[in-house]
């Protein structure tokens, strides 16, 4: 890629294979078991990529930049060349993409964007095209704050996410309840802005980190 990497992610389908993104706006598949890049598995996003997601077959992922724009590829057969897709701006550099079937009903792209925002998008269709079903408050301006979707989602107990924040407390907000007071809980335990947030798949922890280089583990009460 010949220019710093910001992101990456395995394709989840297949783990030789890694999606990658660089300061140069370059988005590019490498098969990391042979040291090739693939004929055709690169694409021109501009800016920087700051963040990469995969749905869970691994044909089809968005990759987003610091200029707010995100675009849907589809990656072809076994090969990995790829063709780009759809294209969504959002009001800030994006610093996380977060993907979810979401019970199977309605796929869904959570975005954490440096213009204080936390947006939910519908995907509605098999080309990746982004429906804006919601946006949160979420102090973010300076900082690459993390969010993500819970592992464990349930129509009679709500659908939650959770996400970092630059006033240091780490927030869960529920994304089918009340828009005008969606935060159901709050942790309050770092003294710096919180960036990372991490569950274990059975949502028995949640690690989150700030600025600082504190990492903190809550245990589910």
């Amino acid at each position: 890629l010949r220019a710093p990497l910001l992101c990456c992610c395995f394709q989840p389908a297949n783990n030789n294979m890694v999606i990658a993104g660089n300061a140069r706006g370059m988005v590019e598949v490498l098969n990391i078991s042979t040291g090739i890049y693939p004929r055709g598995g690169s694409s021109i996003l501009g800016g920087k990529v700051l963040s990469i997601a995969c749905e869970s077959s691994g044909r089809m992922f968005w990759a987003a930049n610091d200029k707010g724009v995100i675009v849907s590829y589809r990656m072809e057969g076994a090969g990995g060349a790829l063709s780009k897709l759809r294209r969504c701006v959002v009001g800030g550099p994006v610093s996380c993409l977060s993907w979810s079937p979401w019970l199977a009903r309605h796929p869904a792209l959570l975005v954490s964007a440096q213009d204080n925002s936390l947006y939910l998008f519908r995907i509605t269709d098999r080309e990746g095209t982004l429906l804006l079903k919601k946006r949160f408050d979420v102090l973010s301006t300076h900082q690459s704050v993390r969010s993500t979707f819970c592992p464990i989602m349930s129509f009679r107990r709500g659908v939650c996410v959770v996400s970092g924040s630059e006033d240091s407390c780490v927030y869960f907000l529920d994304i089918e309840g009340r828009a005008d007071n969606p935060v159901v809980n709050k942790l309050q335990g770092h003294a710096a802005p919180v960036l990372g947030v991490s569950f274990s798949y059975d949502e028995s922890l949640l690690a989150t980190s700030d600025v600082t280089g504190l990492v903190i583990i809550w245990r589910r009460g």
